[in-house]
């Protein structure tokens, strides 16, 4: 019902900003991507568990909308990270992934890493728990999932869950908040026993206190940071900004993520 009020008032707004034929040309390319999800949500489905870029993924579960599904089938998943991952994650670092959603790219980057690498992948949405340890068991993967949102100093945090998607924040505002642990990255480093590491951080907002907090810790232990920078009030801004005045050197960016590497650690 939320949906179609929604769509209804934006295709009002389209009609009077616009006018009759933009509507209708909106409005049947909407048609047109309803159809396409259907179609390779339905193929993903049907072949699951399916193999993307060498990760097994359970796409029959029910979390996954036929968008999701689509994204995967055509190769748009994550598809910045892909590239990135691919020419930058390698050596013999641990890994913290701070937003792990559906673990594809926490076992992408794992698998180029040294085969006794520590991972811990960090996800605040309990709805994303369950295809974690399936993406772990399919894989045969070795790493710690912890059910937390990244928040320093907090033991608590309100997550708002964005309806039948695969992502959620802390930040921005969803259909319902719900209440998850808080971790830090104090607290994952002494409890894993992790010292030098490759950060992925994809947390919807979230990365703007890993770099107004954590800042000290990246710089001694963090290798390797890829981050995707969300545009929220500005941090996006601000978070360039504190990684250019600290010991990290931009390297590359496709779209909004971005790979910042610590010289004194790489190797």
């Amino acid at each position: 019902m939320v949906e179609t009020t929604q769509f209804l008032k934006r295709g009002w707004e389209i009609l009077n900003r616009h006018g009759p034929v933009a509507l209708a040309s909106r409005s049947l390319t909407f048609v047109i991507d309803l159809i396409k999800d259907g179609y390779y949500g339905q193929l993903a489905k049907q072949n699951s568990p399916i193999d993307y870029h060498g990760v097994s993924l359970p796409l029959d579960m029910p979390i996954f909308d036929n968008h999701i599904r689509r994204a995967f089938v055509t190769g748009l998943y994550e598809a910045e990270e892909v590239e990135l991952i691919d020419e930058y994650v390698t050596g013999q670092y641990d890994l913290i992934d701070l937003g792990a959603s559906t673990g594809f790219s926490t076992v992408y980057a794992l698998n180029r890493l040294d085969e006794k690498s520590r991972t811990v992948a960090v996800e605040a949405n309990p709805e994303m728990i369950d295809v974690v340890r399936t993406v772990r068991e399919l894989n045969d993967a070795n790493l710690s999932i912890e059910h937390a949102a990244y928040r320093p100093s907090r033991s608590e945090v309100t997550f708002h869950v964005h309806g039948k998607t695969v992502s959620g924040s802390t930040k921005e505002q969803g259909e319902r908040e719900i209440t998850v642990p808080a971790v830090s990255l104090t607290d994952l480093l002494s409890k894993y026993g992790i010292r030098d590491f490759v950060c992925l951080a994809d947390i919807e907002g979230g990365e703007i206190d890993l770099f107004r907090h954590d800042m000290d810790i990246l710089e001694d232990r963090c290798a390797l940071l890829v981050v995707e920078l969300h545009e929220i009030d500005g941090i996006a801004a601000e978070s360039v900004q504190l990684l250019t005045d600290s010991a990290f050197e931009l390297v590359d960016n496709v779209g909004d993520v971005y790979v910042y590497r610590n010289e004194s650690l790489h190797r």
